[in-house]
């Protein structure tokens, strides 16, 4: 997927969070502390950058992969907005 906007990528990570990570009933906003709440883990965000690299056709750098990206779907977003806008540059 070639700059995908910031909430198309927030709304695609906040359901496979919320799908992935916590009850049925539970939903992910893009604000919320995903990192502080201890919904992701150091595993799960692996996981979270392999749905990336899945669904938006990207590879986030090692340097990017850091709790501070992870700590809203929010902050993640522009992180893949960033990246995506960068890769589509090229």
């Amino acid at each position: 997927m070639l700059n995908p906007s910031v909430e198309t990528v927030s709304a695609k990570l906040c359901h496979f969070i919320a799908t992935s990570y916590l009850d049925d009933d539970e939903q992910v906003a893009p604000d919320t502390p995903i990192i502080k709440l201890n919904i992701l883990d150091s595993a799960s965000i692996f996981d979270v950058v392999e749905f990336i690299h899945r669904e938006f056709a990207l590879r986030l750098p090692v340097i990017d992969i850091h709790p501070d990206n992870f700590a809203t779907v929010a902050v993640l977003s522009k992180v893949v907005e960033h990246h995506s806008n960068k890769e589509a540059a090229l």
